[in-house]
């Protein structure tokens, strides 16, 4: 039982960080990313790539964190002079492309029979490590949105023309949020490598951007604290659930596809009932010279 805890506490910090990244995203900014599992993944072949190639596991980390930035940065491009409803397909089809590379390209890191990297052999050490990532990300997504760049993005979520009156550059501010969300989401790729021990193209499909979305907008994708909350009732509802399959009998692909159905009627309910969340962004007044 203790450890079933450690690793859910474990898996929970992680994508609590990935959450993270999605609402400074979105939350924050208004930029609709229906890729973050693109950063997460190239994290994570970073370490399976050192791991293939025989390089050190420090290597592959700083490849994934360092990759990952850049290729927000390239995939924003295109985007930028489009709407932002746009942007949400861009990323979409870029998550797509990089696990099609993936797993058709077996130089890479083993394509569709994927990578064994080193797992921590220690559990509690691998918790502690995912709670520390957590914390950081977590301060600076505070620091972030309390700062005067946090007002400014919010502006530029309600609106973009204002905030280009106010003399801002929106596509620089977009830029700045994709490369530092997308570096947490490459450091939560790197430790979920860690964690699992095994990395392959199938465990970054889109139902996994499917499954953080669902915890970012069911928690309030405008407050941090929602957020975490959202992430945590929907992992423990995750891995909860794989035990059901052993107490009923019922085939665990079943099981599987009726938590995914569950996900999808949750989305439903809190869009028509419940839009800004479980925990509602506080809205708060500014001059324009604070801004």
């Amino acid at each position: 039982m203790i450890d079933f805890a450690v690793f859910s506490i474990t898996i929970i910090a992680v994508w609590s960080v990935l959450a993270i990244s999605l609402h400074l995203q979105f939350g924050l900014t208004g930029l609709v990313n229906f890729g973050q599992v693109l950063p997460f993944a190239v994290g994570a072949y970073g370490t399976a790539f050192a791991a293939a190639h025989g390089l050190p596991a420090w290597a592959g980390a700083g490849i994934g964190v360092t990759l990952a930035p850049l290729l927000g940065l390239l995939v924003i491009l295109p985007a930028s002079r489009l709407a932002q409803d746009y942007w949400a397909l861009v990323t979409l089809g870029a998550g797509e492309i990089f696990r099609l590379t993936m797993l058709n390209v077996p130089v890479i890191a083993g394509g569709d029979e994927g990578t064994s990297v080193y797992r921590f052999q220690n559990a509690d050490l691998a918790m502690v490590l995912a709670l520390t990532l957590l914390l950081v990300t977590l301060l600076f997504a505070r620091r972030v949105g309390a700062s005067p760049l946090g007002r400014m993005l919010r502006v530029l979520r309600e609106d973009e023309v204002l905030a280009a009156t106010l003399g801002r550059n929106p596509f620089r501010l977009q830029r700045m949020v994709t490369a530092a969300s997308w570096v947490m989401a490459a450091a939560a790729g790197v430790l979920y490598a860690h964690v699992t021990g095994y990395i392959s193209p199938s465990s970054f499909t889109v139902l996994e951007t499917f499954v953080i979305w669902t915890a970012v907008v069911l928690g309030g994708p405008s407050t941090i604290t929602g957020v975490l909350l959202g992430t945590v009732i929907v992992q423990l509802t995750s891995v909860s659930t794989r035990f059901v399959a052993q107490w009923s009998g019922l085939p665990s692909d079943l099981v599987a596809n009726l938590r995914l159905g569950a996900y999808g009627l949750v989305l439903i309910l809190v869009f028509l009932y419940r839009p800004q969340g479980l925990i509602p962004e506080r809205k708060l007044r500014y001059d324009a010279d604070r801004l």
